[in-house]
């Protein structure tokens, strides 16, 4: 068995080059792709929400104003919008993973009143604990946070993600049955996990997919590291470099397809409008 897999942009801002390779000021589009999985028991499953159509309220005042200053959003399309490209409602969607807690990632996540929400136990206790002017500096805003999310919430303890003989990160099997896993990538944000799987449409290896652990592949291919302020803002330094090290050392061995939410590779990948 295998998982039909959709990739869908939710929305995008604007930002220069130079924050990833420390050199190149020309202002580029980077997009929060959210995933549609079809599984051939569960039905739909989606990974991540995009900005949302709640981004700019959320934005609205200081300090939380600050995000949308750093990171301009020039698109804040609905994860609902995004979905119905392809023909489905949010009340078709009863499981979602998030993979981290940054807002391109969870702006529309009330949008799906009746999901499991999955995520790693490290992803959001640490964020919430944050002073608002910190929970800014970190990318995360409350305010796109279901009032019910403690009820719907299955959490990932750290203890279920293992050693994978496949990979140079612990995984853990989401759903019991290996069509799915959750890999933990940290030091982007807390808890940060990607997720690991075969598609219909890359039958000869499997993808992973890894959140923001990268944003560009030439981070991987070339060897480029995140310029010193870019590098400051990521949650954990040095579990940064270590996860982003040991990709390439997976780019290397070519033995899966890695895809980054913000990548233009990814953009390959996204159903067309």
């Amino acid at each position: 068995m295998s998982l039909r897999v959709h990739f869908l942009n939710g929305g995008h801002c604007r930002h220069l080059l130079a924050s990833i390779d420390g050199r190149t000021f020309r202002t580029v589009q980077f997009h929060a792709v959210l995933l549609a999985i079809e599984h051939p028991s569960l039905g739909w499953i989606v990974c991540d929400t995009g900005y949302g159509g709640r981004f700019l309220a959320a934005t609205s005042a200081f300090p939380s104003r600050l995000y949308r200053w750093a990171t301009p959003v020039s698109d804040n399309l609905p994860a609902t919008s995004a979905l119905a490209r392809i023909g489905l409602h949010p009340a078709d969607i009863r499981h979602l993973i998030i993979t981290h807690f940054h807002a391109d990632h969870i702006g529309g996540l009330r949008d799906f009143p009746q999901a499991r929400v999955y995520f790693h136990e490290h992803a959001l206790a640490p964020l919430l604990a944050l002073k608002p002017f910190r929970q800014t500096r970190a990318a995360f805003l409350p305010s796109l946070l279901p009032d019910d999310l403690a009820s719907r919430s299955h959490i990932l303890p750290d203890s279920a993600f293992l050693p994978d003989a496949r990979l140079p990160f612990r995984s853990c099997d989401l759903l019991g049955d290996s069509l799915l896993k959750a890999v933990f990538l940290p030091g982007h944000a807390p808890g940060q996990i990607g997720l690991e799987f075969t598609d219909t449409a890359a039958r000869e290896r499997p993808t992973l997919y890894c959140a923001d652990a990268f944003w560009r592949s030439e981070q991987l291919l070339n060897n480029i590291n995140l310029p010193r302020l870019t590098r400051s803002l990521q949650w954990d330094g040095p579990s940064y470099l270590s996860t982003i090290n040991h990709l390439r050392t997976l780019a290397r061995a070519d033995t899966h397809r890695l895809l980054a939410c913000h990548d233009d590779i990814t953009q390959r990948h996204v159903a067309p409008s």
